[in-house]
């Protein structure tokens, strides 16, 4: 997926750190379906589907295109369209080059696959080949819907839809065997892409399903705080988890962006674009665009709270992707503890049961334990012992909460991880931009508050001193320029650094 990259002001840079306000913005309407196909027509010697293998940017041979004839299929109809590459590079099935496409207008490209190996779907116009993206990896005997996003790179009449496939295998389980990738109901619609959406948008839903309104969708920018790095299979980082500051609930995803990974860190303000996936339910942005670090121009660092929950309330879709903790986990025997996947049946404080994953995406610059995605567990968690965690909540075989790296395991809770790991006042500020009023609200009472504004120069220019309670009001800021102020909080010997536009 492709957009033009957006000049961004600074205004527009800051407007997803800021509190997160409790509205949704509806996703784009879909204009009408301009292909659908269930992979019914075949024709030729050998069979071919009637409305693909089409020049000039098929690159499949015949023969690894097949008909499948078995009624399992996963829409209505008898048929399903089996590929098989066993290639490590793509080879590609393409329909008629006869469809109209806009450039910048996002086409969303629905299909049903199983099997086993690596699957992309896109545009082609001309010679130039516009897939989602990163690949789907398909690894399954059971039909799963999948949603991509394409934005049509320039307008034309003589646009391809395709599907690429490489690495292709054999999956066996319970009595199902597939070879290569299965395909089933290909359906393209086209949309507008929204431009600006923030997280609690993009997550929240009423949906039994938990998938976000905006799934196989691009949208322009969103942004946040990055609360932890995501570990790749090969070494390094390949995502990490964002969220906006003050959110208590949706306001929180998970993104897979390989090309940026190594440009951030925790604490970073940054803001992009994308495409939303369900990755095995849980909902993650990919295909990044638009990628600004904020804390690479301002300096400066933030610290965002965990949210303190319990195992029951955790396993919930409001809390996807969010920093939380989770106080005095224990196992009750070794066998709680699974090491395959590396996860552990831990009953905290409270007497609830759940799902603690000290081993996917295991990260560990705090300590010595080995990375998970090694294939060696990033903890092993010993039976009896009363453990503080802090991490995101992550959906894999259900809810788990799952450690960013060794530091955010605290074996017998003896070093106040918890309280330690947040190190911060977390005020929350609002409005923001703010005119001529300013409001603040602390976790609890403070006997002593101060507040002091620093301009982009680093002058200070503005201080209040000796306020108490736990809502502070700084009733008159209209002695200010319009601009950007650092406004520093002290609280009972607690600290926040909040950017705020005044304007």
């Amino acid at each position: 997926m492709k957009s033009k990259l957006l000049k961004l002001t600074v205004a527009a840079l800051m407007v997803f750190t800021i509190k997160t306000q409790a509205q949704v913005t509806p996703p784009a309407t879909y204009s009408a379906t301009i292909f659908d196909d269930g992979f019914e027509t075949w024709a030729g010697t050998p069979l071919q589907p009637t409305m693909w293998m089409q020049m000039p940017n098929t690159t499949l041979p015949a023969t690894a295109v097949t008909q499948g004839t078995t009624t399992n299929t996963a829409e209505s109809g008898s048929y399903y369209c089996n590929l098989v590459n066993t290639s490590t590079t793509y080879s590609y099935m393409c329909t008629a080059a006869n469809f109209s496409v806009t450039q910048g207008t996002g086409y969303t490209i629905s299909y049903y696959a199983r099997g086993k190996g690596d699957i992309s779907v896109g545009i082609a116009t001309g010679t130039v080949l516009t897939s989602t993206g990163g690949a789907e990896p398909i690894g399954g005997k059971g039909w799963f819907h999948y949603y991509n996003t394409v934005i049509a790179p320039t307008t034309t009449n003589n646009a391809q839809f395709f599907i690429k496939v490489k690495e292709t295998g054999t999956y066996s389980k319970s009595g199902v065997t597939v070879t290569g990738i299965d395909v089933d109901s290909f359906v393209v619609r086209p949309y507008t892409p929204v431009a600006n959406v923030n997280l609690y948008s993009l997550q929240f839903t009423n949906a039994t399903s938990g998938n976000s309104p905006f799934w196989g969708q691009a949208v322009g920018m969103t942004g946040g705080i990055v609360t932890r790095l995501q570990l790749a299979t090969t070494g390094g980082v390949d995502g990490y988890y964002v969220q906006n500051s003050g959110a208590t609930s949706w306001a929180a995803m998970s993104v897979f962006d390989f090309t940026n990974s190594p440009l951030v860190h925790v604490g970073d303000s940054i803001t992009f674009g994308g495409s939303i996936d369900e990755f095995f339910d849980m909902t993650q942005m990919s295909n990044i665009v638009n990628f600004t670090n904020v804390s690479t121009s301002n300096g400066h660092s933030y610290t965002l709270p965990s949210l303190p929950l319990n195992m029951q309330t955790m396993a919930q879709e409001e809390y996807e992707a969010m920093l939380i903790n989770i106080q005095g986990a224990s196992m009750a025997t070794a066998s709680d503890y699974t090491s395959s996947y590396g996860q552990a049946n831990l009953t905290d404080g409270s007497g609830v049961a759940g799902l603690v994953d000290f081993k996917d995406g295991f990260y560990s610059p705090n300590g010595n334990a080995t990375s998970g995605s090694s294939g060696t567990p990033g903890y092993i968690p010993t039976a009896g012992i009363n453990y503080c965690l802090v991490g995101n909540v992550i959906y894999s075989f259900g809810y788990n909460i799952e450690p960013g790296d060794s530091g955010d395991v605290y074996k017998n809770c003896t070093v106040l991880g918890i309280k330690n790991y947040n190190n911060a006042l977390h005020a929350n500020v609002y409005p923001n931009p703010a005119n001529n009023q300013l409001t603040i609200t602390l976790p609890t009472e403070a006997s002593k508050v101060s507040v002091s504004f620093t301009d982009v120069l680093g002058k200070e220019v503005m201080t209040m001193n000796n306020l108490s309670g736990s809502t502070v009001s700084i009733n008159d800021i209209s002695s200010l320029p319009a601009g950007v102020y650092m406004v520093k909080i002290v609280a009972d010997g607690n600290t926040q650094v909040v950017k705020v536009i005044k304007q």
